[in-house]
This record gives C-alpha cells, sequence and structure tokens, in this order.
C-alpha cells in the first residue's frame, strides 16, 4: 500500500512538472509572438498629427433632453430666539426664563477646529466666522431649547506680512491701482456642458461684464486634485508623457524635490493665495466638500490657516464626525433650503461687502452641484445670474475667473466620444474690471484673442501671478510677453498670462499636459479583425487567438490589481479578472519615434470599466489608469477615502454590523430614559417653542 502511494506522488509531480512546462512554453511563445506581432503592426502603419476636434453642442444623450433636477426644498427652520445684526448676536425677543451661549469654531490649519470659550450673548460681537449658539431654561433642569450653527463674515485687523517669494530686484509699485481677484470653481464642468446648462448666466456675463469664455482650455491631470495643484500652485503632480514621443518625459515636480505633494504638508509650496496675503489682500477661501482640493485622498494638506475668512470650520462641523453634532447641524442646514451653493456665495457676498475698501483674493469652491450629476448645474443659471447682477458693482472692482478643474468623468457620457473630449476641456470664463473693459484695453483684446487660443490651467495661474505683479505695475498697459520665472524666487512659471497675447503654437508638451489629457490627439486606429489579418499575412506569425490581445488584457488587469496591493487594501477589495464578453476596446497609434502605443479600455468583474495607455512592451504609461463607472456605492462601504478606493469592489457588500446584546439593552434602557425626558419636557413646551 505505501509503495502505491510512493509511486501515485511520484506520477502527480510529474503531470505537475508537464503541465508547468506547457504553461511556460505557453508564456515564452505567446510573449514572443505578441513581440513579432508588434513589429508587423509597425510594418502597416502610419503616423498622423494630432488634431483638436469640433462638437456640437447638443446631442441625444438622455439626460441632455431631461437635466437632473434636485428635490424641492421645503423650508423647515425656526429660530424664535437669537438674530444677527451688524455682526452682533441679538435676542429676538427679552423672555427671562431663556439663556442663550455661543462658542467660537476658530479654523485651525485644513483639517481641525480650535473650540473657543462659551460666552452670554448680551449683545456679544463674535470674532470668529463660524459659531455655535445654545439656548437653555434658566430654571432647572435648564432644557436646552434651540442649537444651530452660524456662518457669517466677522472683520479682522490684518498684520502686515513679509513678501518672500519676488526677487529683491523687482519691486512692487504701491502706488498703481490694485483690483481684487475672484476665482470661483464649479465642479466637472466642461466647456460644452457650460454652454448647455448655464446659457443664462454666461450671455449675462459676456454682455454685462465683457467676460470672454474660452474654447480650448484643457485639464492637466485626472481630478480635481492635480488640476488644482496646477492653477493653484504651479505644480504638476503627474509625470508628463509624450505620445508624440515616448522616450521624452519628465517626472512629477514633487518627485524632482524629493516630495510626493500628498504626504507632506504644503505650506511652503507656492500658492497663489499666499502670495495674494504678503502683498495684503485679504483672502477668503469656501469649499462645500469635507475633503478640500489638497486633502482629499488622505493627503495632509496645509498645517497653516492661509485664508483670513473660511467657511472650512462650518463644513468640518457639519460633515466630520469626530465633532459633536454634526448630523444635527446638516439637518438644521438643510432645513433652511441654502443647499451646497446658496450658503457659500451669500458668505462671498458678504464678504465683499464688508471689505468693499481693501484689496480682495476670493477662492470659492462649488463640488456638489454637478459632480454626480452631468446636467447638476443647469437649475442654477438663474440663480447664477441673479448673484451677478445685483452683485455687479460689487465686482466691477475686480478680476472674475469662473472656471471648472474638469469636465464630467463618470458614467455613460464618459464612455462616448465627446464625453471624453469634455473631460479635459473645463469651462473657463474671465472678465476683467469695469476699468479695463474699453475698447482700448488691451487686457480685453488679448483675451478675446487668447479665447480661441489652446490654453492650461498653468495659465491660469500665470494669469494670477500677472495681476499680482507686473500687469498692476503696467496699469495693465504694454501688455506684451513677461516671463515671470524672472521674478519669481525658486520657481519656474510654466503658463502664459492669458492677460497677454500667445503668439506661439504651444503643443501640450510644452505646455506640460501629459498627452493622455491633452485636446490635441492623434488618430488612434482601431484594433480589429482586419490588424490582426495584416499580422497574420505577413507571413511571420502564428495565429494564438491574437496574442496582443491576450497579453495586454493579462498585463492591464494584473496591473489593476496591483494597485489594491499598493493601496493596502486586499483584505478589503476583491481581485479583478477579465469579464468575459465585456465591454473591450483596443486602438493603436505609430508614433514619430516609429513605436507603437496601445490605448484599452477593459471591462473586469466582479465590476468596472477603466482605461489606459500601453507601450509596445505591455506597460502602462499613462499617468494613471482611468475608471470610467461609478465606484463610490462599491468601494466607499469598505475604503472610504483611500486613495486607491477606485479600484475596489468590497468584498462585504451593504453588510450591516450585528447588534451586541449589551449595546441593545444599553439602546432600550436610553429610550426609556429619553422618553422621561420628553415626558418632562412636554410641560416646557407650552412656555417655549422648541427649535431642535
Amino acid at each position: 500500500m505505501i509503495l502505491l502511494f510512493f509511486i501515485l506522488f511520484l506520477y502527480f509531480i510529474k503531470c505537475y512538472a508537464n503541465n508547468q512546462t506547457i504553461i511556460n512554453n505557453n508564456t515564452i511563445y505567446l510573449f514572443d509572438n505578441f513581440e513579432m506581432s508588434v513589429e508587423n503592426l509597425k510594418n502597416h502603419s502610419t503616423t498622423s498629427l494630432c488634431k483638436i476636434m469640433n462638437y456640437s453642442i447638443y446631442n441625444d444623450f438622455a439626460e441632455l433632453k431631461s437635466p437632473y433636477s434636485s428635490p424641492k426644498c421645503f423650508p423647515m427652520y425656526i429660530n424664535n430666539y437669537v438674530h444677527i445684526v451688524n455682526g452682533f448676536i441679538k435676542y429676538k425677543y427679552y423672555n427671562p426664563l431663556i439663556s442663550c451661549k455661543y462658542q467660537c469654531n476658530y479654523q485651525d490649519g485644513e483639517s481641525k477646529i480650535l473650540m473657543g470659550s462659551w460666552i452670554d450673548i448680551n449683545k456679544s460681537k463674535p470674532d470668529c466666522d463660524v459659531f455655535e449658539v445654545q439656548c437653555k431654561t434658566t430654571l432647572w433642569p435648564n432644557f436646552l431649547v434651540f442649537k444651530d450653527l452660524y456662518l457669517h463674515v466677522a472683520k479682522q485687523e490684518k498684520k502686515p506680512e513679509k513678501v518672500t517669494f519676488l526677487k529683491d530686484s523687482y519691486k512692487i509699485n504701491t502706488n498703481n491701482k490694485k483690483y481684487n481677484v475672484h476665482l470661483i470653481i464649479l465642479d466637472s464642468i466642461s466647456y460644452y456642458s457650460a454652454l448647455r446648462g448655464l446659457k443664462n448666466t454666461i450671455n449675462y456675463l459676456e454682455n454685462e461684464y465683457s467676460g470672454v469664455t474660452f474654447k480650448i482650455h484643457n485639464k492637466i491631470g485626472s481630478n480635481s486634485q492635480p488640476n488644482g495643484h496646477g492653477f493653484l500652485l504651479n505644480r504638476r503632480i503627474s509625470p508628463l508623457h509624450n505620445f508624440l514621443d515616448i522616450e521624452k518625459s519628465k517626472i512629477s515636480d514633487y518627485e524632482v524635490i524629493g516630495k510626493t505633494g500628498c504626504n507632506e504638508y504644503l505650506d511652503n509650496e507656492p500658492f497663489i493665495a499666499k502670495y495674494y496675503r504678503q502683498l495684503n489682500y485679504t483672502v477668503l477661501s469656501g469649499e462645500d466638500f469635507l475633503q478640500t482640493i489638497f486633502t482629499s485622498h488622505e493627503c495632509k494638506g496645509f498645517n497653516y490657516t492661509y485664508a483670513h475668512h473660511s467657511t472650512r470650520p462650518y463644513v468640518l462641523r457639519m460633515y466630520n464626525k469626530k465633532y459633536p453634532d454634526n448630523e444635527l447641524f446638516s439637518r438644521l442646514h438643510n432645513s433652511k433650503c441654502k443647499g451646497n451653493l446658496k450658503y457659500q456665495f451669500e458668505y462671498l457676498e458678504e464678504f465683499i461687502k464688508i471689505y468693499n475698501n481693501s484689496k480682495q483674493f476670493t477662492f470659492t469652491w462649488i463640488t456638489n452641484i454637478a459632480h454626480e450629476h452631468l446636467t447638476g448645474h443647469y437649475e442654477y443659471d438663474n440663480y447664477l445670474k441673479t448673484f451677478f447682477k445685483s452683485n455687479k458693482k460689487l465686482f466691477d472692482n475686480g478680476f472674475l475667473i469662473l472656471m471648472s478643474d474638469h469636465g464630467f468623468r463618470l458614467g455613460s457620457y464618459r464612455k462616448t466620444k465627446i464625453g471624453t473630449f469634455e473631460d479635459k476641456n473645463p469651462f473657463l470664463l474671465i472678465s476683467s474690471p469695469k476699468d479695463l473693459r474699453n475698447n482700448n484695453s488691451e487686457v480685453l483684446k488679448n483675451l478675446k484673442i487668447n479665447s480661441n487660443k489652446h490654453t492650461s490651467h498653468f495659465d491660469i495661474y500665470a494669469t494670477m501671478l500677472d495681476i499680482l505683479t507686473e500687469g498692476g505695475n503696467t496699469n495693465f498697459k504694454n501688455m506684451s510677453y513677461f516671463n515671470f520665472t524672472n521674478i519669481i524666487k525658486n520657481d519656474k512659471i510654466k503658463g502664459t498670462s492669458l492677460l497677454r497675447e500667445i503668439n506661439n503654437e504651444r503643443t501640450c508638451y510644452q505646455m506640460e499636459i501629459t498627452s493622455e489629457y491633452c485636446l490635441c490627439r492623434e488618430e488612434f486606429i482601431k484594433y480589429n479583425r482586419t490588424s490582426n489579418d495584416l499580422i497574420l499575412n505577413d507571413g511571420n506569425t502564428t495565429n494564438t487567438s491574437d496574442v496582443i490581445v491576450k497579453k495586454l488584457k493579462k498585463n492591464f488587469i494584473d496591473t489593476i490589481n496591483k494597485q489594491l496591493e499598493k493601496g493596502n487594501i486586499t483584505k478589503y477589495c476583491k481581485i479583478m479578472e477579465e469579464k468575459i464578453n465585456g465591454e473591450f476596446e483596443l486602438k493603436y497609434y505609430y508614433t514619430n519615434n516609429k513605436n507603437i502605443l496601445f490605448y484599452l479600455k477593459q471591462e473586469v468583474l466582479p465590476k468596472g470599466l477603466f482605461e489606459a495607455y500601453i507601450n509596445e512592451d505591455g506597460e502602462i504609461i499613462s499617468s494613471t489608469i482611468e475608471r470610467l463607472d461609478r465606484y463610490g456605492p462599491y468601494a466607499e462601504q469598505c475604503v472610504p477615502n483611500n486613495p486607491y478606493k477606485k479600484f475596489c469592489y468590497c468584498k462585504q457588500q451593504g453588510s450591516q454590523q450585528p447588534i451586541n446584546i449589551l449595546t441593545k439593552a444599553n439602546t432600550d434602557l436610553g429610550n426609556l430614559f429619553k422618553k422621561f425626558q420628553e415626558d418632562t419636557k412636554s410641560f416646557f413646551k407650552k412656555l417655549f417653542p422648541i427649535s431642535l
């Protein structure tokens, strides 16, 4: 019996070894034939020049015919206790049985709040923009009858700051008039999408503000973060690739200086708002999302508070669970029907009015109106037009830059040809101050000329730097080309000011836009049966069910799964594999330096649609692998903040935590105590209206 088992064991080992030999031989055969197939493909390929496509504004996509509309909001907010008058908190009505206090919430960097002491209202004037109010009964047991979170602008006295970014030889003319700058970003809206959904706003700004809309504006990165780093910090997060010459490439700006742009604080980076602050501008920042443009993907962002005024503490108190009563404050906010846009714009308007006699730099980023819906911004068109119309005199004294970071990036529309183009072509409109809107204005003339040129986010950074320095120094006259690198310490300015005519044709590589995001695209040929037949007819290759497709698919999915390892999330996420008969597209392009470049789009299981660019060795050379379908509901359950979450499909979908017996008992006991409280409180409801 032992001898029989031994013979069977030896037979198994031999079979396994033979099988491995076959697998290895097939792998070698596959890869050898891949290289030969690529060489043969080159023999039947020709190069092409890049071209910027034109599309019709309107198409037959379903959501464009029936735009998204958010649920109608009915104001439910009741406050019979306090109000703010000229910065003072006052009681609405005298009631000796009610006493109210407030507590300031000060911003501490981008992710933290410092809580102040509780102070009796008594006509107090908070020195903070965000504060919490609580009102209680004066009689025992001092029931809480009102609580809310407030946002307003508390004017500050600024201290002069040291100018550190200009070379000593360059002097600012302090006698010339300085104009305000108002930067407003509406996330995920392309040029075409803005023309469709913000028609009234754009028409008004073009006619009454002499606003200029840029047609061929190019994003510089995949999502909001790299684009924000570009037009706010003059930094390129992504590596720079040139598909026309694959040998040409540059590493990330942060990698050059031994950083990541994420794991370190950004305090020492060339932030344009910091430069304005150093030259005595009062700075406002407003964002409606829990993570800022700099702290998303678990990045550190800024450790210091760069803005004099910010909505940040208000947003953190509503959405960050580590701070008390966030759900209550979020509900109270929603009961006022101010949504994601209105409260930010009211704050901006209040700031401009209060600092009407000061130099202003404002930075407002609205994420939530269009990020999840292709047509989400349509319903805000009239609101935006009315806002700019009613505040025209305030904006007449400054430059308005109304823009987006990129186009719509997710879902079925992104899979279309125009959707792919729109993702790379964000909306941009610039209006100059009233003094510079006449026919003799070089600024207006140059803006109009440049609106038909190929521009990028790096040009916006250069434009804001121009307004702050050389443009202001010359009263915006003699607006010929100026090299801003010559006046800035330790930085190379990548863009060209849009206030000065762009005379030369710039390639994406010269503009530091990596090729996968470039609007000027070469003609990629669809790889199909005809392509395979050309290779086979060459006579040097045997058909192995198309070795090019096989190897590229395998390498692509292997690379996707490696991202799970990089993000250290394999224990939470399922391994991806090919979806047989799923969506698949393969294209190729023959480059100037005689290389083949592939574009691949692949659907995978358990869920996912990804795209990337691959070199002729089968290696991905894109700055990132793009995911085209919506992944939030499937990934954020287990890795909500991980930067690699787009590659994840959680192993447990929609699972709920089991209820602990002790927890249930505590809950039941708590409910009994709560009932006792409610019964006691009902007595006081007859005396005091409850607003919680």
